[in-house]
């Protein structure tokens, strides 16, 4: 178990990494975990295989040592394994490890590049959701193409009720205001056309909601 009593003193934001999740990992995990432990404001936890990490790790010079920490998971979740496995057969895999850390309060946020499946039911079982809101959802900035804009939900979800969609706009206004300082955002439903009377039941329903809630 890890322990740093300095980390709530010295303001670093603290992230949990699945090491072993992603097309290339771990040698681009790690590699992105050293360019960014060259910042003074981070901390990171490196979740996956010890032995294979700090093989990893052995290979870049970089004075701010301390901004790194490898924590052991004896197991990987694979792309074409069921997301499901990580609550029920893989408990001590990366992804899940990494959720587990920030559960504790040792770290503030998790980050994974592998299964977005697998991450989000980790999230959900070991972090929990927060109060009010039912399904998690992926949000993703448009870059430089419109930098001032977020997407919610971009592909947790295939089914969702109108209440969702609501839920998914009041994270996506968060997320804006939070992150891209955006002092007060537009929200919009992403539909067939801007009528009343386009696109699906459920999207029609999410409009009316969005009305009645407000």
């Amino acid at each position: 178990m890890i322990r740093n009593k300095d980390v709530t003193q010295n303001g670093r934001v603290r992230v949990a990494v699945d090491a072993m999740g992603g097309d290339y990992a771990p040698e681009e995990v790690v590699r992105g975990a050293v360019l960014a432990a060259q910042r003074n404001d981070i901390e990171i936890f490196l979740v996956g295989s010890t032995n294979i990490l700090e093989q990893e790790l052995a290979k870049y010079k970089f004075t701010n040592g301390s901004s790194i920490h490898v924590v052991e998971a004896s197991e990987v979740i694979k792309e074409d394994e069921p997301p499901i496995a990580v609550v029920h057969h893989k408990s001590n895999c990366s992804v899940s490890v990494a959720a587990k850390i920030v559960k504790s309060g040792e770290a503030d946020a998790l980050v994974s590049a592998g299964s977005s499946a697998a991450a989000a039911l980790s999230a959900i079982h070991f972090m929990g959701m927060l109060d009010g809101v039912s399904r998690p959802a992926i949000v993703g900035s448009l870059g430089s193409f419109a930098p001032n804009t977020v997407m919610v939900d971009l592909g947790a979800n295939v089914d969702c009720k109108p209440r969702q969609f609501l839920t998914f706009a009041i994270a996506g206004s968060v997320y804006a205001k939070k992150f891209l300082n955006v002092t007060n955002p537009k929200i919009a439903l992403l539909n067939t056309g801007s009528e009343e009377n386009k696109g699906s039941e459920i999207g029609r329903e999410a409009i009316y909601f969005s009305r009645i809630a407000v």
